[in-house]
């Protein structure tokens, strides 16, 4: 099935059939998502081997006859918390609405429906697409979802003691407005 994930995407053509993909893809075939996970190692490579994108979309005809994008891409990554800078796992849920048409063409209805006006760039797959919606649906700073989660240096940090004079409830710009002159 990668075949049709990496065919060039013609939304026109998909809708007026109202075309649908349901599957699974190897991880390893989606170089951009892959690159979230870190450096390659070899136990690397053996995790990440095992794991699938699962996709469902479908392309279809809006009640103006226009292309649409609708589903939902899911898969679990491997990265880096912000917090406590220790490896966890992230689930990946991507849910894209894609408009094709013109942007003047983008009504009030789908937007709010949530569509967004997508022009594709020339010779894109579908692959290309779905991926960019997937990286767009990861967080900036991705953390644990509960910070009892985090491992040993997110404890040692909220362990530590502040600093002479220092309130652990003081406000770190605190140190800047008594360095600030006085007028």
């Amino acid at each position: 099935m990668s075949a049709e994930l990496d065919r060039l995407f013609e939304p026109g053509a998909l809708a007026a059939r109202a075309w649908r993909l349901q599957v699974e893809s190897p991880l390893v075939e989606w170089d951009r998502l892959v690159s979230l996970n870190g450096p390659v190692t070899e136990g690397w490579t053996a995790a990440m081997a095992s794991r699938n994108v699962s996709i469902d979309v479908r392309v279809h005809e809006d009640a103006n006859g226009v292309p649409v994008l609708e589903g939902e891409l899911s898969a679990t990554l491997r990265c880096v918390c912000q917090r406590c800078l220790e490896e966890m796992e992230f689930d990946l849920r991507a849910r894209p609405k894609l408009f094709f048409g013109r942007a003047d063409q983008l009504g009030d209805a789908a937007s709010a429906a949530g569509f967004e006006h997508c022009e594709l760039e020339p010779g894109a797959t579908l692959r290309q697409v779905l991926e960019d919606e997937a990286l767009l649906s990861v967080p900036a700073f991705p953390v644990h979802v509960r910070s009892e989660e985090c491992g040993m240096l997110a404890a040692k940090l909220a362990e530590l003691e502040p600093a002479e004079g220092g309130d652990k409830s003081s406000s770190p710009f605190a140190v800047l407005a008594e360095l600030k002159p006085k007028n």
